[in-house]
């Protein structure tokens, strides 16, 4: 079995399984659609700084010939990445579990001559592609629902209240809190790379991070009585469509705010001329937007599970530096110096 870096050698290896591919990140796939044959030949340069990897597998096992390839798109300013393509999928007549396994298995084993510690996916919500990355390592952080709005939003009187302003660089520490207020802990501890009862150990929450390098505009809403604040809305702007990002406790049976945050997010998006779609991904325990969301025209696109492999982690470890005991001595004998004398 071979599995190697991309090579120009490949080309025709690519354009042969790119029909048979399975695009992931749905994402960053919306924002911005990139072409994996110009994401790979970007990567073959020296003169471009890589940002994607790509591996090829090459087997031949009892006279059956299986091939296939792999794309990792590095995250900016971490040591994480992103899976972004598998091929062959998995449906198609040259596709095998198995050689998913290999391609995500051999492919982290690389990556972390990168420094990258985590991988991440989106596969579709299927049994199979998700038992698939489970038996590789990879946990499920949670299932999302993306959301669609299908047609251009409705315009609303803009009465954008005075308790909604532009993110700024000195809410990171509110904005932290506000994501622990309403993440999960067990979903924290995966999407952040943390052991039970760990500290976040100077570590950005998502609320804070754009993976996808897209455009992005934030708002938040701050408390009337000088609490903190209450949630944030976040548009990535894309070529043609935008993604929204709604921070906020979708348990609170008040729902003003959210009815708030997201009218005020689709106001931004009926300016901006060039965003004839939007979309936005709603968690598994973040049911209570579902009704929201079809108040205002959306409907469910499509169901992924977003999964999570740690791939090497730095454990603190209490280290015994005292200096070993040495050996006491023994006790000296003392010996006779007399000459022994010789018979003559």
């Amino acid at each position: 079995m071979s599995f190697r870096p991309f090579s120009l050698g490949d080309v025709l290896l690519l354009q042969r399984l790119r029909k048979y591919s399975t695009p992931l990140q749905i994402e960053r796939i919306l924002l911005e659609p990139i072409s994996p044959v110009r994401t790979v030949l970007h990567s073959c340069f020296p003169w471009y700084r890589p940002g994607s990897f790509t591996y090829v597998l090459r087997q031949e096992e009892h006279g059956l010939a299986r091939e296939g390839l792999i794309q990792l798109h590095l995250r900016p300013h971490s040591h994480e990445a992103d899976v972004t393509l598998l091929s062959p999928a998995l449906d198609a007549p040259p596709g095998h579990p198995a050689i998913w396994q290999k391609l995500l298995s051999h492919s982290a084993q690389h990556i972390i001559r990168q420094k990258v510690s985590r991988l991440f996916s989106d596969p579709p919500d299927q049994p199979l592609l998700v038992n698939t990355f489970k038996q590789v390592g990879f946990a499920l952080l949670t299932r999302v629902t993306i959301w669609r709005l299908g047609s251009a939003p409705l315009a609303w009187p803009d009465s954008s209240p005075a308790t909604v302003r532009l993110q700024r660089a000195a809410d990171a520490w509110e904005l932290e809190q506000l994501y622990q207020r309403i993440t999960p802990m067990p979903a924290q501890q995966l999407e952040m790379g943390l052991a039970p009862n760990q500290a976040e150990d100077g570590r950005s929450s998502p609320i804070l991070s754009n993976p996808h390098q897209a455009p992005m505009t934030g708002y938040v809403l701050a408390d009337e009585r000088g609490g903190g604040l209450t949630g944030c809305v976040q548009i990535l702007w894309g070529k043609r469509c935008a993604w929204i990002r709604l921070w906020i406790d979708t348990n609170d049976p008040q729902t003003e705010n959210a009815h708030l945050l997201l009218r005020f997010a689709l106001q931004r998006i009926i300016e901006a001329p060039q965003a004839r779609r939007a979309y936005i991904g709603v968690r598994a325990y973040q049911t209570g937007l579902n009704a929201l969301l079809s108040d205002y025209g959306f409907a469910p696109f499509t169901d992924r599970v977003l999964m999570v492999r740690n791939i090497l982690q730095w454990r603190r470890q209490a280290v015994d530096q005292r200096m070993p005991t040495l050996e006491a001595a023994q006790e000296i004998v003392p010996g006779s110096l007399a000459i022994p004398e010789v018979d003559s």
